[in-house]
């Protein structure tokens, strides 16, 4: 073989495999970006797309054009259902699960934010999960947000391993829903027995302990902060409401459900009018900035003693029929009950909340803890069991993310 041939034989081989691996991650799509082929047993089960999920989720929030779209953390990617009949105006309405892993309220107002200028958005729900931290960040470009890196999800070494491991992966676990909505470690063969679920509440839970964390501590009066907000505090807030507003969006903000061991532990080591102040501050400035007028934007709060945040850790059931994955993680079976009372107005879970009906909220709440206090001995002891788990964890896992 001469040079010359050699010259051209050499680059024309690395573009012929180039394009083969690119063809080939396009055909298996394991982020679930291109959507054209969907084959059972072959790649319809997507295990590897929610490791990508930055580069992935925004960019079809642009592509796909929903009209009612789910923004949060984890808890809301993997626990409420795009699908939900009332969400989606029995299937009127073209739905998309934006849920981010570790998605602080910087994160999720941006994406908030940008997917209503986006996208022709007729209903939001935005997870709340803290307000320490409402203010207003300094958000990416939607250029930058909404691109897609062909590169990555095309050509790179990591799209072929991803590729690799979804054809060998078509197990009938699924990992993801066409529409976003991620599973986490409901199918996850792994965890069989109570005690695995206990170390997931463990690995979860790990940050929220202090020294002497406990539950089941008697009544007490609760002082909340009722301050009303400055002008320059929750500015984040604030400028997703006014967009909201202008847009005419229908906006539901959601504090989420969390499993009583957490509210507990949480409620020991932060003070019992922690979750109370952190919600005053959201209704405080949702209803200034809406003169408190407005259908269009809503405070629910789901914190609370109900029988569906009250699963045992023992409750000797296999992970996927499971109510809770971990103290913040629910499955879509209570995010479907959320839903229930947002959209049919069910009784019984959750409230929306506004500064008029405060009082009367926490009173029922707090009055509903003691009723359950008094019902369930286990707390204390399933708690005692997480500490003890918590304590033996290596210094290294001592350290987690956000959900």
């Amino acid at each position: 073989m001469s040079f010359k041939t050699f010259s051209i034989a050499l680059p024309a081989a690395i573009l012929f495999a180039f394009g083969a691996i690119g063809l080939f991650n396009r055909i298996v799509d394991p982020f679930w970006y291109f959507r054209d082929i969907e084959i059972k047993g072959f790649n319809l089960d997507k295990p590897r797309a929610a490791g990508d999920e930055r580069t992935v989720k925004p960019a079809l929030v642009v592509k796909l054009q929903p009209q009612a779209v789910i923004v949060g953390s984890s808890v809301a990617a993997v626990g409420l259902p795009p699908t939900h009949p009332g969400l989606t105006q029995h299937g009127m309405l073209k739905t998309y699960n934006l849920g981010l892993a570790r998605a602080a309220w910087d994160e999720v107002q941006c994406l908030a934010l940008f997917a209503m200028n986006n996208a022709p958005v007729k209903r939001l729900v935005v997870g709340v999960s803290g307000t320490e931290d409402l203010d207003l960040p300094a958000c990416p470009s939607d250029r930058e947000l909404g691109g897609i890196d062909y590169g990555r999800i095309l050509f790179s070494t990591y799209a072929f391993a991803a590729s690799r491991e979804t054809l060998r992966r078509q197990d009938g676990r699924p990992g993801v829903t066409r529409e976003g909505q991620w599973y986490l470690a409901r199918y996850d063969a792994s965890i069989r027995t109570d005690d695995d679920v206990a170390q997931r509440f463990a690995l979860q839970m790990r940050q929220s302990f202090c020294p002497g964390a406990r539950g089941g501590a008697a009544p007490q009066p609760v002082t909340i902060d009722r301050t009303m907000p400055t002008p320059q505090q929750g500015a984040g807030l604030r400028k997703l409401v006014r967009l909201a507003l202008q847009k005419k969006v229908e906006l539901k903000l959601l504090l989420y459900p969390k499993h009583v061991l957490l509210e507990e532990v949480e409620r020991t080591c932060r003070g019992p009018a922690d979750h109370w102040n952190r919600l005053w501050q959201v209704v405080a400035v949702v209803e200034q900035e809406t003169g408190g007028s407005s259908s269009l934007v809503e405070v629910w709060d789901f914190y609370g003693y109900h029988v569906r945040s009250a699963e045992r850790i023992h409750a000797r059931k296999p992970m996927h029929e499971r109510l809770w994955q971990d103290g913040g993680h629910f499955n879509e079976e209570v995010g479907a009950a959320v839903f229930d009372a947002i959209y049919s107005g069910s009784p019984g879970f959750g409230a929306m909340v506004t500064t008029r009906d405060f009082d009367r909220h926490v009173a029922r709440v707090e009055t509903e803890r003691e009723a359950f206090l008094l019902a369930n001995d286990w707390l204390g002891q399933e708690i005692g069991e997480i500490a003890r788990k918590v304590a033996a964890l290596p210094p290294a896992t001592q350290h987690g993310g956000r959900q």
